[in-house]
């Protein structure tokens, strides 16, 4: 335990000094006259819409958890819980670690009514599929120019998706799932998961991801509106960027991993400052795309546990 602390440490002092040495001394403090030179003209409408934009797909995405986890369950959570559910899970991705959101997202979904194996099953599923089909599209639309440096690794990043795809598989999944319950000491579990399913929530997760590419591509518009950065460019260096700083386990949140991802990608179409500032502020851009939601939920229902008690067994909300 000592030694993945310290680990977990040092990739963290790594991570500082990548952001500290890479994004602002070596991007904006050495080429402080070419910062200033810039002709920066933020545009608050586009700024504005693209943040509304991906806090609206934020709540479509928890939607798309509710219909798994009604498909692994059989529990009907309601609408306005499941957004609940996932937006306050959420901000465990802030904390050092990668199961923190999933394990908040499978503890509230139990007091809610759901199975422990529906529940915990639910939540990872949704976030292999979300992550399956976030690599992708943005495998599919970074264009080479932009991804130049990382061709060798895309190349080989799309065998890498193979083997989630075979564990996708709905009879290998379902005996995976009675794997599970049985070393939890609890009955088998047994779902009627279609392959049908896998396909609907990925391609639903496909939509979304190209969601969040369109608003990404008019949050770039706002900072630096003179880029030439294209949709598809921006649809493939948001998930790229995105999802290596989700995969990092010990940068919560991405911090610094997906800034750096972002404006190295972005250098090709912004300049090497142009890219840093847009890369920095879209920290800014999506930390209040998670936080205002959260801020509006908890006003409507409160915080977790709070006068609520939890669900009798079997209970199911209609």
């Amino acid at each position: 335990m000592k030694i993945s602390r310290l680990a977990v440490r040092l990739g963290q002092v790594l991570l500082l000094f990548v952001v500290g040495y890479y994004l602002i001394y070596r991007n904006l403090v050495l080429n402080w006259q070419a910062l200033a030179e810039q002709q920066w003209s933020f545009r608050l409408w586009p700024f504005t819409a693209s943040l509304l934009a991906v806090a609206v797909i934020f709540a479509l995405n928890s939607q798309i958890w509710r219909m798994i986890v009604f498909a692994l369950s059989g529990h009907r959570l309601k609408a306005g819980r499941a957004a609940y559910i996932w937006f306050i899970s959420n901000l465990g991705r802030y904390l050092p670690g990668k199961i923190w959101q999933l394990a908040g997202m499978t503890v509230l979904a139990r007091k809610e009514g759901v199975s422990a194996v529906g529940a915990t099953a639910s939540a990872v599923i949704g976030q292999v599929i979300h992550l399956l089909a976030g690599a992708a599209v943005g495998l599919y639309c970074l264009p080479a120019g932009l991804g130049s440096t990382f061709a060798p690794l895309a190349r080989w990043a799309w065998l890498g998706l193979l083997p989630v795809v075979l564990i996708l598989y709905p009879p290998l999944l379902r005996k995976i799932l009675r794997l599970v319950s049985g070393f939890r000491g609890r009955q088998p579990v047994e779902v009627n998961l279609k392959l049908g399913d896998i396909a609907v929530w990925f391609v639903l997760n496909v939509l979304v991801w190209l969601a969040y590419g369109c608003c990404f591509y008019y949050f770039v518009k706002a900072i630096y509106p003179q880029g030439g950065l294209s949709l598809a460019a921006a649809t493939g260096v948001y998930a790229v960027g995105y999802i290596v700083g989700f995969l990092v386990i010990f940068a919560p949140g991405g911090l610094g991993v997906r800034e750096t991802m972002f404006a190295g990608l972005l250098t090709a179409a912004l300049g090497e400052v142009g890219a840093t500032v847009t890369a920095l502020g879209s920290r800014i851009w999506l930390t209040l795309a998670e936080i205002l939601p959260v801020i509006l939920l908890l006003v409507v229902w409160g915080l977790p546990d709070a006068g609520r008690n939890d669900p009798e067994p079997g209970r199911q909300d209609e």
